[in-house]
């Protein structure tokens, strides 16, 4: 099975969207999965992280959905899969 079969359709949800989130959501998007990245700070304040995924979008492989300011238990609707990044700390509440 190739990496595009693999994460092809999936709901993958990250937590956090430092280096290592948006890192793992480029290559999960560029990989077919659909992504939600969910980070604690304000839409304004993730400029770096849209940024650095923008480029996805143009090249026509999509973009994530974005959840900020918090971890809603909702994003675990319909997920197929959980990665909390490096940097998120497991004491946090979802």
């Amino acid at each position: 099975m190739t990496d595009a079969q693999r994460w092809s359709g999936m709901r993958i949800v990250i937590l956090g969207a430092a280096r290592q989130g948006t890192a793992l959501a480029r290559y999960l998007i560029q990989h077919g999965a659909r992504v939600v990245l969910s980070d604690l700070r304000k839409w304004e304040d993730l400029e770096d992280a849209r940024q650095a995924l923008a480029n996805l979008a143009d090249a026509g492989l999509g973009s994530p959905d974005w959840v900020c300011g918090g971890h809603p238990l909702e994003l675990l609707d319909g997920a197929d899969l959980l990665c909390p990044s490096g940097g998120f700390r497991l004491t946090n509440r979802l």
